[in-house]
Parts: structure tokens; sequence; C-alpha cells
């Protein structure tokens, strides 16, 4: 495995692997390649600093043994485990500092130098899985200022856990949470319930309230058994990859987006109190390709109904490339079956392999997401792209 410290502001002209610029027609908006490269390894993850949004890290995982340490013309640093990298998330109190999840069971922590734009590696790794054969396949940081330090993370053996990195402790624990890989984790928006979604292979969507883990610090000497609440095996074909919480109306209502590897998103209505109660479609719609990832856009869209409440959605969707949807909720809607709709408003189709990552450059004077520079990469083919989004040609 090695990490990739990218620059968007290098100059890719002698790249071999540039492609030209290209026009492609979505339903709505157009998407135009900037530039694109070949890397050494497959890419698993990126994401951009959030501290310093020139910069974006990606992580790689190296299918056959080779050389970790070959390098790409876009490099700036590369720093090189022992293990394969499938997920990396930034702290969100820590804008310069992000987890990165193994194929041997630990997580570990780097930070990015702002004064010398380079990459530092952290002491503190932590064996979270029971066995180095064991993976870590997903990570998320809480978003509540109650629980800064907390780090959701999910086992390939159908674990899942939460992490102090105060005292680098697993503090909560959830055994088997699924019978196969835990795909993909999220916190639940709801402030006055600390509690976080898990997603499986088995299908299935799952609800865990911290109050009812098995609580490990040393002042709990006799912790409690974990408990968890299945949420719903109903609605998904296939496996759980990607969560997405979008929005909460009352403290009883959450709407969370989902991905799966049945192809679909979907806006699934959780109402509850302590313990979930009941889960609700409100909306589905087949991207063309498995879903491996969901990213909130921070922007607004270029056009917005007065009476709508919308997000825009990047989903990286495997074979089928990327997609830009317009997820969006009419805010006086009786009609709870017409109240939410899924529409795709940009295409981006050339990648030539299976797209699990994509990202979009972070930017403080961003008014619409026409003007937002997207980063995106195929995995076989270990190929990355920069492009954009523009109106489409009539």
């Amino acid at each position: 495995m090695d990490f990739r410290l990218i620059s968007n502001e290098e100059d890719f002209s002698d790249n071999e692997a540039l492609s030209k610029p290209n026009i492609e027609v979505s339903s709505r908006l157009g998407t135009k390649l900037l530039t694109s490269t070949i890397l050494d390894s497959p890419p698993s993850c990126l994401e951009f600093v959030p501290s310093d949004p020139d910069y974006f890290i990606v992580g790689t995982y190296v299918l056959e043994a080779g050389d970790p340490n070959s390098s790409c013309s876009m490099l700036l640093q590369t720093i090189s485990f022992s293990s394969a990298v499938l997920d990396l998330q930034f702290d969100p109190y820590i804008s310069n500092r992000f987890a990165v999840a193994t194929s041997t069971g630990a997580i570990k922590f780097l930070s990015f130098d702002r004064k010398r734009h380079e990459l530092v590696t952290e002491e503190n790794s932590c064996l979270v899985a029971p066995s180095p054969d064991v993976l870590v396949l997903s990570l998320k940081w809480s978003q509540q200022h109650k629980h800064p330090s907390l780090l959701a993370y999910s086992l390939s053996n159908g674990d899942a856990a939460i992490l102090d990195t105060k005292d680098y402790r697993v503090r909560y624990s959830f055994p088997k949470a699924h019978s196969l890989e835990v795909w993909s984790t999220a916190w639940s928006l709801v402030t006055s319930l600390p509690a976080f979604y898990t997603g499986g292979d088995d299908s299935i969507l799952c609800y865990h309230n911290l109050d009812q883990a098995s609580e490990q610090p040393d002042e709990f000497p006799s912790p409690r058994s974990a408990k968890k609440s299945v949420l719903d095996r109903r609605n998904h074909f296939a496996g759980v990859t990607a969560i997405l919480p979008l929005w909460v109306d009352d403290e009883e209502n959450e709407f969370v987006l989902t991905g799966s590897y049945d192809d679909f998103v979907r806006v699934l209505q959780i109402k509850r109190g302590r313990a979930p109660k009941y889960v609700d479609l409100m909306a589905e719609l087949n991207l063309g390709g498995g879903v491996w990832q969901l990213k909130r856009l921070n922007c607004k869209p270029p056009t917005t109904e007065p009476d709508e409440v919308t997000f825009w959605i990047i989903a990286s969707c495997m074979h089928a490339g990327c997609r830009l949807l317009k997820i969006a909720k009419k805010a006086d809607e009786a009609d709870k079956d017409s109240a939410w709709t899924i529409e795709i408003v940009g295409r981006f189709e050339k990648h030539e392999s299976m797209n699990y990552a994509s990202d979009t450059q972070p930017s403080p004077n961003l008014q619409t997401c026409t003007e937002a520079t997207f980063v995106s990469t195929s995995f076989y083919d270990k190929k990355l792209c920069i492009w954009k989004l523009e109106d489409a040609p009539t």
C-alpha cells in the first residue's frame, strides 16, 4: 500500500496519460475532462485535505506482489506501508489529520504538515481486529461536538466498534453486527442520542445505539452485552455499501441515503425514539452500477425550487463511473410517496474499470456545483481523472 499526496495545481502537460478535453452529455449537465493520469497502484480511496484544498490524498490497494514505492508524474510524496488501504477519513475537528483503514486489522493515523506540505505518520497505530487477517473496511468520525474523539470502524468478520482517539481504546463494541463483511458505517445526525449505522454484505442496514453497546473503558469492569437493532432487511437486494444521513426534520425522523451492490440508491425514512421503530422507502433509483461511495457536495445547485430541500451528491458507481445526483424533498408535500425525488443530473464515464473513489475540491467561495472541481479514480486501470461540470450543449 502507499499514499499519494497530490497537488491539484500540478502541471500535467507532459504526462503521457493526459487525455484531451471531452464533453459528455448527461440529462442536465455535461462533464469536461481537464486531465488524467495513470497511478502506480490501484486506487481505493481519496480525500481532499480540508485545511489545504489544493492537495488530496490517494490510498491504494496492491493486489499482487510488487514494488510499493513506485511513483508517477503527479506524485508529490509517497508513504508506503506493508498493507493495503481500504478507507481514509479526515478528522472533522483536526482538519489536517486523517485515519486510515488497513488490510492487516489496524487503523493508522497521519497528518498533513501545512508548512512543509508533506505527510507525517503518527506513532499511534491501533490493532483493532482480532487477527491481522481481518480487514478494516470503513471508518467514520463522529460529527457531534459532545463526542469529537470517537471513530467508528467496521471489519471484514462482521464486527463493528467505536475507537476513542483520546486514549486509543475501543470504547464500544458490536460483535457480529452483520453475518458477513461490514462495508459501510455512518453516524446518525440525531444529536440527542449518539448512534451509528452499519451496512453489510448480508444486505442488512443496522442501527447501533451507544447506550446498548459493550462499554470497555477501565472504569466499567462489567460491560453490558452488546445489542444490535436490525433496522432494515427488506429494501436492499445486495450488500449495503454506502450510507449517508441527509437530514433530520425533528428528533423522530431521519432521512438516510443508501447505496448498494444492487445498483440502487434509496432514500429511507427512519422514525424512532430510543430505538428504531420503522423504515419507509421514500425514493429509489437505479444508477447503472454498484454504488460504492456517496459524498455530499457543499455547494448550491444551479437551480432550486423555492419549496424544495435539496442535496447534491457525488456517487462512485463502480463499473458505471460517477453520477451527480440531485436529491430533493418538497417542503410541504402531503403525499409521502412523491415527497422525495432522485435525479441524475451529471455523469462522468471516462473510467475503464471500477470507480471506487471520488471527491470534490473544497472551496469557500463556491456558488454552484458547476464551479466545482472533481477528482475520481478507477481501480484496475489505475486511472485518476480531474473534471468539471458544465451546461450540457443543446
